[in-house]
């Protein structure tokens, strides 16, 4: 099984201090809604952005939605071996059901988003597709199984070759993997994610999209764990 971890991603509603901006103001009331119930976004919400701390690396759902396109629509999550994990940067979880089929579209898949930060569990508790969970550090999430082996992918990590790393992995009999990624557009990871991993990666020489690492992985890991599997 590969669990994929979409670590201190930047999905965040609008926080309080930018209510009254314009520019939030604007786009609420365009999309008929308050400012505490829209997601931070940097596409719309640039100008109120620049006094919040690392405003560079936040307001980004677009990374999101392209990291579980790719994800839930892989070929190992359609051959029910991939977990797919949403870790925000205010540390709350969203677990997504290997069904659920996300909107190609990004307003409506901001919409939904909006919608889960409202209910915390979508449609609804009898048949989740998708459930957010507070208070759910990292650290928690890697410790709460036994994983075989964790992977984290960073562009401070050890260059490797992803087939050859995978193929080695796997001759070790190491199946219950975890792999985290990034899920902010730069800088590093606030957590310690060195300290979590038993390795931590780069198949890049220079930083690449989360939703670039996340095709990677789904691809090699389907060639070298999963070729037997219909």
């Amino acid at each position: 099984m590969l669990t994929i971890v979409l670590s201190e991603s930047e999905l965040e509603r609008v926080p309080a201090s930018l209510f009254r901006h314009q520019a939030i103001v604007s786009s609420a009331q365009r999309r008929m809604k308050k400012p505490v119930d829209i997601l931070l976004d940097s596409n719309y919400h640039h100008s109120a952005m620049r006094n919040l701390a690392e405003w560079e690396r936040r307001g980004r759902p677009d990374i999101v939605h392209l990291f579980l396109l790719v994800t839930l629509e892989s070929i190992v999550n359609k051959k029910n071996c991939l977990r797919v994990i949403v870790h925000t940067r205010n540390d709350e979880m969203i677990v997504f059901n290997p069904t659920t089929r996300i909107m190609r579209n990004y307003d409506r898949f901001v919409g939904l988003m909006e919608q889960l930060f409202e209910k915390q569990v979508i449609p609804d508790e009898e048949k989740p597709l998708i459930t957010l969970i507070k208070d759910k550090k990292l650290t928690q999430i890697v410790k709460q199984e036994s994983f075989d082996y964790v992977i984290a992918f960073s562009s401070e990590g050890k260059h490797v070759n992803l087939p050859t790393f995978f193929t080695d992995i796997q001759k070790k009999k190491k199946e219950n993997i975890l792999c985290v990624i990034g899920g902010f557009p730069k800088g590093e990871f606030h957590n310690d994610v060195f300290g979590l991993s038993d390795e931590v990666v780069s198949i890049y020489p220079e930083m690449v999209p989360a939703w670039t690492v996340a095709s990677e992985v789904v691809v090699n890991y389907e060639n070298i764990f999963l070729p037997e599997k219909l």
